[in-house]
């Protein structure tokens, strides 16, 4: 077989990780090329598997895109797949991938579904494992109910187009992917092409991706502009908007593809070859800004290091940076003592909260344990509570 090449091309994924941050920009596309290979170097490879990990809406978003077309394979061949049906068999993979990604099964399989969440051990609450199912299954449920799905059955298979290819073609000698979810011919002979939205709106960045639906069509297809629809379809709402295109529109496009290609050239040591310096990518000044899906190592462990730094500041001593008695200098009081106890000032000690562990027992996943020996008093043993750790994903998912 022979080696694969890096080569140069453009899609709006790759416009925006290089508008996003350079430095991770170089990572993504040429730190990790090769790192699916067992034997490569520990940091290509650690930069391989952080390029394939994804947030947890994200994922949500390729599991939507996967089921809507298995429904449409299946009504293309012939039979039907029923929303339950549908709904059911999304829910059993979502739950699949959770528990390999809570596992890091990734880490050796970087192709399986690996989470930004549970790579850097983001704090996620039940409650949003949960709203995130239900809005994978809300919008599985809004594509059967859809009327543009109706028209869609009405269509002749053969005047299908889009379901499995990867669309592309060159632009100005760059090769450029762009490429619809679907696409159809309608009964009034019109392209409709049809891009799945799973919520959000995609402002000037879907105009973009949009517009390299209306070339695609035009360079590859030679279908002109005025017998193409472009739909944006938002599942999670269950709301489908036409974009009108116009030559004045796609030469809008035209420019912000050129210009975005010669910003990413200009930043290669040699553009022919296309072979990148890490050097000559900078970091984000912005890191608020970097959306972490694909941090690098050294990304993070910098933005550690200032957190840390900050962390560990001197605090400001409180007798001179409080105010005691409100602003009025007639009102102004002398500080307390601050190395006086805590408990000489408020009185007596309070009862200890034996029964604490009672109170929090069976609630947020906390179970309570009788320790061995006597208590206060001579009194059983107290409790103490300890983690009770369930299969999360059958509780949040199932």
């Amino acid at each position: 077989m022979a080696d694969l090449v890096n080569d140069f091309s453009w899609s709006r994924t790759r416009d925006h990780v290089f508008k996003d941050c350079r430095r991770r920009y170089f990572f993504q596309y040429y730190g990790a090329w090769g790192g699916w290979e067992a034997a490569a170097d520990p940091l290509v490879r650690r930069l391989y598997v952080l390029k394939q990990l994804g947030t947890r809406q994200m994922w949500a978003g390729r599991l939507v895109h996967e089921a809507v077309e298995r429904a449409l394979l299946a009504m293309r061949d012939g039979y039907a797949l029923s929303e339950a049906a549908l709904i059911e068999d999304t829910v059993r993979q979502m739950r699949g991938e959770w528990r390999a990604s809570r596992d890091g099964i990734y880490h050796e399989h970087p192709k399986r579904t690996g989470l930004f969440e549970h790579e850097y051990a983001v704090p996620i609450r039940d409650a949003e494992w949960q709203a995130l199912r239900d809005h994978v299954v809300r919008c599985l449920r809004n594509f059967y109910r859809l009327p543009l799905l109706a028209e869609i059955k009405q269509t002749p298979t053969d005047r299908w187009s889009f379901i499995e290819d990867i669309g592309s073609f060159t632009f100005e000698g760059t090769r450029v992917f762009a490429a619809p979810d679907f696409g159809f011919w309608n009964a009034a002979d019109r392209l409709q092409l049809v891009d799945w939205k799973t919520g959000g709106n995609g402002g000037e960045s879907a105009a973009t991706q949009l517009g390299g639906y209306a070339l695609y069509a035009l360079e590859v297809m030679g279908v002109d502009l005025q017998r193409v629809d472009l739909l944006e379809v938002n599942l999670g709402a269950a709301k489908v908007t036409a974009h009108p295109w116009d030559e004045v529109s796609l030469d809008r496009v035209r420019e912000h593809i050129r210009l975005s290609v010669r910003a990413m050239r200009a930043y290669l040591k040699d553009p022919d070859k296309n072979l990148a310096e890490e050097a000559n990518f900078e970091k984000s000044e912005d890191a608020g800004a970097i959306s972490g899906r694909s941090a690098a190592p050294s990304c993070r462990r910098s933005r550690n290091r200032k957190r840390r730094r900050e962390r560990h500041r001197s605090p400001p001593d409180p007798k001179e940076s409080m105010r005691w008695g409100g602003p009025g200098e007639e009102r102004r009081r002398s500080p307390p003592d601050l190395k006086q106890s805590r408990r000489s000032r408020e009185g007596p000690p309070r009862r200890p909260r034996r029964h604490a562990p009672r109170l929090l027992g069976r609630r947020r996943g906390l179970v309570a344990k009788r320790l061995r020996g006597p208590g206060p008093n001579g009194r059983p043993g107290c409790h103490r509570a300890r983690r009770r750790r369930p299969d999360r994903a059958a509780l949040v998912l199932g």
